[in-house]
């Protein structure tokens, strides 16, 4: 009985462990997945190195940094910011490359409405 016993306690102390080395802190995976559609964003716009380095500059100016007290910026002002930066995409980019990305953004935003449905 202690052997079953302990065999049993052994056998949920190797699972838990194997699936605790699987998961991936959240935040880290968010940034793997951002950094990954940046990535791909680039590569299927056609970006040179230059515009590649701004492009990713100008998408960081995007995130929301949290303010002094701790919150989020407000809706008014994640638009002005995101308005702001739209402003600075559209000089890095060519029009060709511009009108691309838009249909991009188009996209990403119908496939997140789908997902949250």
């Amino acid at each position: 009985m202690k052997k079953q016993i302990l065999s049993l306690v052994v056998a949920l102390l190797i699972g838990t462990t194997v699936c605790i080395a699987q998961n991936r802190p959240q935040g880290q995976q968010r940034t793997v997945d951002r950094e990954k559609r940046v990535e791909k964003m680039i590569t299927d716009l056609g970006l040179n190195e230059k515009q590649a380095k701004d492009f990713k500059a100008a998408l960081e100016e995007m995130r929301p940094a949290k303010q002094k007290s701790g919150e989020r910026p407000s809706r008014e002002e994640m638009q002005k910011k995101r308005t702001e930066v739209e402003a600075k995409i559209k000089k890095i980019l060519t029009d060709e490359q511009y009108k691309k990305y838009q249909d991009m953004r188009k996209k990403e935003n119908e496939n997140r409405k789908k997902r949250t449905k």
